[in-house]
């Protein structure tokens, strides 16, 4: 019998071993019945546990990823707290479910918005499971099916010279290769963009034509296009001439995010400081904007005026200060709590001077490489990225509950 009425040449899993659909379930009658839905179709490749959230994580962490996951949140007291989470465990293209006891359509939004492809709320029938792992197997027709993708992060700064791409490079690096996550860097200073330099690597051709003929944008335009730096950090970026127009619609971009964060844990785009529609349009569609700043008033007044339009913080959007410090003290700086008390709100991270960060690039190596504060400072953006204080929130929540 055909899994859920699809026929036996569906789409297998994504890696030899993959169990098709992995449960983690709270309670004995949500899982009976997913386990009657198992047997009635003769699903032999699934894996159901009595389980949380943070036991799909440590599944995740030692199995290769299903096509499809369902977890439970009852037990939960920060269930979008967890959610994000397992988002950064998750591979990207994994379909995620949640079962909850909530009847709450403000928390079936947000879970929607974190990247989830359904929300059931207990009690959890046979049936009501088959319709929904049917679509998100693509058994029946129920629109599209939403994917776990990457995550967009905009780096852009408030000034020129702040190193806000030195800040993306390295962090961009940090969390390929000391977290494992497969990263996509691009760089939109598509005539003078400095990533492809610092992490000494050759440009390839192509982009800047895609940019403005978006149709040829596919998994072959990326493979032929992106450079990869070792096996996880992959860069996109441009040389083209100074002369050269390099404008393009901002829907050139959404295919470009689009095919990416299907492929990548994280997508970075080194944003130009442009008043421009591609600046402003990629900024409200970054789950995390990093905004690199320097202690100047005149930072001071481009960061208020970045803050004003990209918005308040809300479910799967954020924004992110960096104070950097990319010049020996003067005494044309401010202080951080001037700083801060000017622009309304805290730093999220500050980045010492240090003289390594000077001679990176000529010498070959990143800052992340080195031991130096600076380089403490930039594993704590990638933490932050990471989602590792909503992790400590989490925490603390599950600590409260014994």
């Amino acid at each position: 019998m055909s899994i859920l009425g699809r026929s036996v040449s569906a789409k297998p899993a994504k890696r030899s071993g993959a169990a098709e659909v992995a449960a983690f379930i709270a309670d004995g009658e949500t899982e009976n019945s997913l386990r009657m839905l198992v047997q009635e179709q003769v699903m032999t490749f699934t894996v159901i546990r009595r389980g949380s959230v943070r036991d799909a994580i440590s599944y995740l962490g030692t199995a290769a990823p299903p096509r499809v996951l369902i977890v439970d949140v009852s037990s939960s007291r920060l269930p979008l707290a967890d959610i994000d989470e397992l988002a950064n465990a998750c591979e990207p293209g994994v379909i995620v479910i949640v079962i909850g006891q909530q009847n709450d359509i403000g928390l079936f939004r947000d879970l929607m918005h974190l990247g989830i492809s359904d929300y059931l709320v207990k009690p959890v029938t046979t049936e009501l499971l088959r319709r929904s792992i049917s679509v998100a197997l693509g058994g029946q027709s129920g629109g599209a099916v939403r994917q776990r993708t990457g995550k967009i992060i905009a780096v852009t700064g408030a000034r020129g010279g702040v190193g806000t791409s030195t800040v993306m490079t390295n962090v961009g690096w940090l969390l390929a290769n000391k977290i494992g996550r497969k990263v996509a860097l691009v760089d939109l200073d598509l005539q003078c963009g400095s990533i492809s330099l610092m992490l000494g690597l050759k440009k390839q051709a192509g982009m800047m034509e895609a940019l403005k003929n978006a149709h040829r944008i596919d998994n072959v335009f990326l493979d032929r296009t992106l450079v990869h730096h070792g096996e996880r950090l992959s860069v996109l970026s441009a040389e083209e001439p100074l002369g050269d127009d390099t404008r393009y619609e901002p829907q050139s971009l959404d295919k470009v995010i689009r095919d990416l964060e299907q492929r990548f844990h994280y997508v970075m785009f080194d944003v130009p400081r442009r008043p421009d529609p591609i600046y402003q349009h990629l900024l409200s569609q970054a789950q995390i904007r990093v905004v690199v700043a320097n202690p100047t008033v005149a930072s001071v007044r481009d960061v208020m005026r970045i803050m004003k339009m990209a918005g308040r913080d809300d479910i799967g959007q954020r924004l992110v200060l960096v104070l950097s410090h990319t010049v020996p003290p003067s005494q044309a700086d401010i202080s951080r709590r001037d700083f801060e008390k000017a622009v309304g709100r805290r730093a999220d991270h500050e980045i010492p001077f240090t003289r390594h960060a000077m001679f990176a690039d000529n010498a070959g190596k990143l800052l992340a490489q080195r031991r130096c504060p600076a380089t403490d400072q930039l594993m704590r953006i990638t933490d932050d990225l990471m989602g590792k204080r909503v992790v400590q929130r989490s925490l603390i929540a599950r600590l409260l509950r014994r």
